[in-house]
């Protein structure tokens, strides 16, 4: 009697496609559309939803096994390579202590760390041109779907009423994350591209064509200054400067001068791309939480326990409860004060670092340059948007990705049977695809 093999790899990839559906959010607008609570978005936000909980469970605890059998936690590297990066998880943790609502930070804590660990399971399986390749092509498959959807139910996929009224969202709950999310699909895919992969420029093309329909001013500006960027430093490369540190070192700080002066000047290039000084009143919201920050200024409110602590109630008279304080470091001066923004800025810088290293040691350069500028284009947005340490942005499950690393890849396989050993053609080697990350 025949019997049905699972291999090892097979339920690898199968969770990793389930943990990537999860986190952008495709799984969750599914059971959206069948959601039917008469919630507010307030109480929706701080109750939490029982699907999310168990998705996340389910990507904190499949890794967090994974991790212990392969003695992950055991490395001194693993401390080592990752060091800010679990500095900052611990700030976190602790900030739970002060927090204005224990529970709530306690919940928003364990989903956060799901995140962590599932990016890390990805990057310690799959070699970073296959991370790259994945996520790009979901995400791109993500944005065909909801292109799909748009064509067959226009009032989900688009936004009805209001100043962004037409604007194209797709499967996702928010059109300027979704844009953003399709930028970075596209920078991901960007090395690809170049080879003239054609799933690579198929997958673009929709991440390309929902991100126009969403007029996403941001989304645009992330995929021309990343390209640009990605060229830059691949034209580097090609000379092989990237080799010499001293001369890799200049022409990089040639490219920050060319920042600055563009970011000299951001009031003009706002007003070419049509968007006002005011980034959509973002600059009013920044004002009216300045005092509450200060308020709290060296510890914050605890992690994610603001918008539901006494001192949001001014402002939430004002505007409304938004979520967030749609800025990266806006909301982690809330949740964990100037000692939290401290730990979230070493921890960009250590991730930037790591794939400049890469790039001079010419170790899948092209690879590493594009993840670099991924990991910058996340330090800019993150000033316009919530992305980092947003554990419901798919672009922190990218950057977590990205910035997680791992020097020992010796994956421990299930015990093959000597039925399968037999079937093994000779002289071929067993499958061991688990690459470094």
């Amino acid at each position: 009697m025949n019997k049905l093999e699972v291999r090892y790899t097979t339920l690898r990839d199968a969770f990793t496609l389930f943990g990537v559906l999860f986190y952008i959010q495709v799984i969750g607008f599914f059971f959206g559309l069948a959601d039917v609570s008469n919630l507010g978005a307030a109480e929706k936000d701080l109750e939490g939803n029982v699907v999310n909980q168990i998705c996340g469970l389910i990507t904190l605890l499949v890794p967090l096994f994974f991790f212990i059998r392969n003695k992950v936690f055991i490395s001194k590297s693993f401390y080592r390579n990752n060091a800010f990066l679990l500095l900052f998880i611990l700030g976190l943790a602790v900030s739970i202590s002060w927090s204005h609502d224990p529970m709530l930070s306690f919940k928003r804590f364990v989903a956060l760390i799901s995140v962590v660990f599932f990016a890390g399971f990805i990057a310690y399986n799959y070699s970073l041109e296959k991370i790259a390749f994945m996520l790009g092509c979901i995400i791109g498959a993500a944005a065909l779907f909801g292109l799909i959807l748009g064509l067959l139910r226009p009032d989900i996929a688009f936004i009805d009423g209001g100043i962004r009224d037409g604007a194209f969202k797709g499967i996702f709950p928010e059109k300027n994350a979704g844009a953003r999310i399709n930028a970075i699909a596209i920078l991901l895919l960007l090395p690809m591209i170049r080879q003239r992969n054609p799933w690579a420029i198929l997958y673009s093309i929709f991440s390309l064509i929902a991100i126009a329909l969403a007029q996403s001013a941001t989304a645009l500006a992330l995929i021309v200054a990343g390209t640009v960027s990605y060229w830059y430093f691949l034209t580097l490369i090609r000379m092989h400067i990237n080799r010499s540190l001293t001369a890799f070192l200049g022409t990089t700080f040639i490219y920050l001068l060319i920042c600055l002066f563009l970011y000299g000047n951001y009031t003009l290039l706002l007003g070419l791309i049509g968007r006002d000084d005011s980034l959509t009143d973002r600059t009013l919201i920044w004002g009216l939480l300045a005092p509450l920050i200060d308020a709290e200024f060296l510890k914050g409110y605890g992690f994610g326990a603001f918008w539901s602590s006494p001192g949001a109630e001014t402002f939430i008279n004002r505007w409304g409860y938004i979520g967030n304080a749609h800025s990266g470091y806006m909301e982690t001066l809330l949740n964990g004060g100037v000692i939290q923004l401290t730990a979230l800025i070493l921890m960009l810088i250590e991730a930037l670092i790591k794939h400049y290293r890469a790039v001079v040691a010419d170790q899948s350069p092209r690879f590493h340059a594009s993840a670099m500028v991924i990991i910058g284009s996340f330090m800019l947005t993150n000033y316009v948007a919530y992305v980092v340490p947003n554990y419901r942005s798919a672009e922190f499950l990218v950057f977590c990705i990205l910035a997680l690393s791992f020097r020992h890849h010796h994956v421990t396989y299930p015990q093959l049977s000597p039925a399968t050993l037999r079937q093994r053609p000779p002289g071929k080697a067993l499958p061991r695809d688990s690459a470094k990350a």
